[in-house]
């Protein structure tokens, strides 16, 4: 075998090669993103140090999957444009995305903690009052609600401040707090 042999065995793809790491980057992307869609949410709430192990393990996986078991330069090229083309077709950029957005979910409101939203989400009070602090926050009166976002974060609504409806739309709960804010 020639130099030039060896380094394309080395580098290169063949065809069964190339459709094997397309189709597995399809099938793992899909499954990937479900995976966020239905977990996300809970995983990125838990800022622990599992969460996290959770979440490069799955993405080491999912990309283990995808360059099957012979990983060259070209097939982990070919597996990044899938990926690009994947997420720029399916992508929550300007849609609504594969499965749709998770929907932001109030946790906070009117004096009391939803302690079913937490155990569901795997937060405890020491998450919410630690973000309470860092946002300023010196007495609870303070807070009108505390919302759960998509991506794992807490937003903080001052009491005695007007709300815009329309930062309310996608909060599961955010009708009733709007309509307690508005009386």
């Amino acid at each position: 075998m020639s130099f030039w042999e060896q380094l394309w065995a080395e580098i290169g793809v063949t065809l069964a090669h190339a459709v094997g790491v397309v189709v597995a980057s399809v099938v793992m992307y899909l499954a990937f993103t479900a995976v966020l869609r239905i977990w996300g949410q809970r995983l990125f709430a838990n800022r622990s140090g599992t969460g996290l192990a959770v979440v490069l393990v799955l993405g080491a996986v999912c990309g283990r999957s995808m360059l099957g078991p012979n990983a060259t330069l070209l097939g982990g090229l070919l597996c990044l444009a899938m990926l690009i083309l994947l997420e720029s077709f399916f992508g929550t950029g300007r849609r609504a995305g594969l499965i749709g957005h998770r929907r932001a979910v109030l946790i906070y409101s009117e004096g009391e903690i939803d302690r079913q939203l937490l155990r569901r989400y795997h937060l405890n009070e020491r998450v919410v009052w630690t973000r309470l602090r860092q946002g300023g926050i010196t007495h609870l009166d303070d807070v009108a609600a505390i919302i759960l976002e998509t991506d794992g974060t807490l937003s903080i609504l001052r009491e005695g401040h007007d709300v815009d409806p329309r930062l309310l739309t996608n909060v599961r709960g955010g009708e009733r707090l709007l309509d307690r804010l508005q009386d």
